[in-house]
């Protein structure tokens, strides 16, 4: 198949730092282009190509004029990209879809964020025919209606990327990874650590551009850090893998519905159980009692804690290859699109590429 992937422009594929649906769109394009798929990406500045085409756009700036200068222009880009492409895949704003929407390209729409029902309706108006909606976890999908059918890919990470631990490091420590915000729980992950008497090893930053963050951080988490709570700062993958691996239990305890924690597969990668809040798509990554624990408060966060060292590792480790690995993501991407490919058009007046 000729594949053309589409993400944003704010982020390169893959990503230099954070960036969960690049790196869902990295792995995409490395599976499909291992097994013969010609693999075109429009991506932005930085992003590498995958044995296709690339095609490199820009993010606007905050004017009117650039935001309309930005999206005409990507539908050009994406006409003469998608020229001899069998399917399309958008990892990115389906605002910017209404030229391919146009076509009679069987196009795939993945949602990496939360997902409103206007949105749904949009897509709708525009097309029906030779379209799928793919969402990250059942949790963010689960309240929508939809005219176009449904479906659910979680994102993946490539196994072979993390080391295993068969066993946490002495003296035992818990780890958290993840911005320093409210909605991500840091200062109940602070709290938990030290009221069972472990140390907390804490990997992350402060986003500036997320409004009250850092006026948060200064009041409710600086202030509780040093001695047995301890802040490295953001980190790369090396770094990432000997905290996640190391650790007794990595804490998740998020307050708002992330659709897909990709820092939760990671650390089962490692070895390494989480302990996850039950919002979002916790219940769907952790399988709870055995590669970690889903908790509605602080006492049963206390609790699981207290159990985590009791978990088998390797059962963490052997269910990220089961349900989250590289190869699912390709593989059910495939099935997808080859079932869009075989579907009958509906007819009506469409743009011929």
């Amino acid at each position: 198949m000729k594949i053309l992937v589409i993400c944003d422009a704010g982020v390169s594929v893959p990503p230099t730092t954070y960036g969960g649906t690049e790196r869902a769109a990295d792995l995409l394009c490395r599976g499909l282009a291992s097994r013969g798929h010609q693999v075109d990406l429009i991506a932005g500045s930085g992003s590498w190509s995958y044995g296709g085409k690339l095609f490199l756009h820009k993010p606007p700036t905050t004017s009117r004029v650039s935001r309309a200068y930005r999206k005409i222009r990507f539908q050009l880009l994406a006409l003469k990209a998608a020229r001899s492409s069998d399917v399309v895949i958008c990892f990115g704003r389906t605002d910017y879809l209404w030229a391919l929407y146009a076509t009679k390209l069987p196009l795939i729409i993945r949602f990496g964020n939360l997902v409103d029902q206007s949105t749904i309706d949009q897509i709708a108006n525009y097309r029906k025919d030779r379209i799928a909606l793919v969402g990250v976890s059942h949790n963010q999908m689960q309240n929508l209606q939809s005219e176009i059918p449904v479906h659910v890919i979680h994102n993946a990470i490539d196994p072979k990327q993390y080391s295993f631990h068969s066993e946490a490091s002495s003296p035992p420590y818990l780890a958290f990874l993840g911005r320093l915000t409210r909605n991500k729980g840091i200062d109940l992950a602070i709290e938990a650590a030290t009221r069972i008497g472990m140390p907390l090893r804490i990997a992350g930053n402060v986003p500036d551009s997320e409004p009250g963050a850092r006026e948060f951080f200064e009041s409710e988490v600086e202030p509780r850090l040093g001695g047995d709570i301890e802040w490295i700062g953001p980190v790369g993958d090396k770094t990432k893998n000997e905290l996640l691996g190391g650790a007794t239990a990595l804490l998740f305890p998020i307050q708002w519905p992330e659709p897909f924690a990709n820092v939760i597969v990671e650390s089962l990668a490692c070895g390494c159980p989480v302990i996850g809040w039950n919002h979002g798509c916790v219940p769907e990554a952790i399988t709870h009692g055995r590669t970690g624990y889903v908790v509605n408060s602080m006492p049963e966060l206390l609790q699981a804690v207290l159990r985590a060292k009791n978990l088998d590792r390797q059962q963490c480790r052997d269910e990220v290859k089961h349900r989250f690995s590289s190869e699912n993501l390709v593989d059910q991407s495939v099935e997808l699109m080859d079932g869009l490919i075989r579907c009958p058009l509906i007819p009506g007046k469409q743009l011929a590429l």
